[in-house]
């Protein structure tokens, strides 16, 4: 039962943190510079996870502290995606920030086939194919700008950060899931937090401006604590949790719900939010792709599950025979 409630929990704690990652992340553009914001909420949620971790995974914390073989890599990948995550941000909207990440999505499906055999009955189906082909028509619609006269494909060093995020978040969440289930997620990711945050500390000397940790301000400073807390360590021991449960492919299409949570918060506070009608289309194949994809894993998920059931009743069948 415990589970079963904490599963939707997860999803939850990682999709609301997501979407507010970017809004947070250009409403402090101001305040620091990318490589200091980086830094003060990584570690603000290093912090706070290794109180909580060590209250109450002590354990599994220590037995992650010793797997630093596997973790410290994988914080190299996490450390060059954040920072061209927020690069990019500086660079251009939340919302397109957004829905260009969307990209990880059928990423981490053509990953998790490769990797999880669990999940290849699943990506061969048809709907499966149907909805990923649906998420990359999206993302090239995104890509479109419509200047009047016409419509054009358009990419910018922004874009080009945001899809190199894309693919190392796709081998980030597979490597994650991989990982996650040999380590408790929380442990895991405390111990890959304090990496992050200590790596973060060079790059903020040698490229950012540290100075900009006074003076910010309180206020700026809460913030980025805040973001840090919900965005980061909420919502990624969230993730590595669910996709633990449900899967890499099906963790990162439910995420396709992130950019329109996005766009709803951001285009409250900033005007130049707003999206041309051929993104808009685009955002709806994503989601709609997204969708499509989700359904037939849950299908596949009641087909298996009802599977193994027939075959377990067969079993104890026979054995009374």
């Amino acid at each position: 039962m415990r589970q079963t409630i904490a599963t939707p929990i997860s999803v939850a704690l990682f999709l609301i943190g997501w979407a507010l990652t970017p809004v947070f992340v250009r409403y402090m553009s101001g305040a620091y510079d990318p490589y200091t914001q980086a830094f003060i909420r990584y570690a603000s949620a290093s912090f706070v996870l290794l109180l909580y971790a060590s209250r109450y995974h002590r354990t599994e914390l220590i037995k992650a502290f010793f797997a630093w073989r596997t973790l410290l890599p994988m914080s190299l990948l996490v450390m060059g995606m954040q920072i061209a995550w927020t690069v990019a941000i500086y660079n251009t909207t939340a919302t397109m920030a957004q829905l260009v990440t969307t990209l990880q999505a059928p990423l981490v499906i053509l990953l998790s086939f490769a990797v999880f055999h669990e999940e290849r009955k699943v990506i061969r189906s048809p709907g499966y194919i149907i909805g990923s082909l649906l998420c990359f028509v999206g993302v090239i619609a995104v890509f479109m700008r419509d200047d009047g006269d016409s419509v054009r494909f358009y990419i910018d060093f922004a874009m080009l950060l945001l899809m190199c995020v894309s693919i190392a978040w796709s081998i980030y969440a597979v490597w994650g899931r991989h990982t996650a289930k040999g380590l408790h997620p929380v442990a895991m990711f405390t111990v890959l937090s304090v990496y992050v945050s200590i790596g973060f500390i060079f790059t903020m000397c040698i490229f950012g401006n540290p100075e900009t940790l006074w003076t910010a301000g309180i206020r700026m400073n809460v913030t980025a604590f805040v973001s840090g807390v919900v965005c980061i360590a909420s919502a990624h021991c969230g993730f590595h949790y669910a996709q633990v449960r449900l899967g890499s492919s099906y963790c990162s299409s439910i995420q396709l719900g992130s950019p329109f949570i996005t766009h709803l918060l951001a285009y409250t506070l900033w005007p130049d939010e707003a999206l041309h009608w051929i993104q808009w289309t685009g955002g709806v194949m994503l989601v709609g792709g997204g969708l499509l994809v989700i359904r037939t894993r849950w299908k596949k998920g009641m087909q298996l599950d009802n599977g193994q059931g027939t075959a377990a009743m067969e079993k104890t069948g026979n054995v009374c025979k």
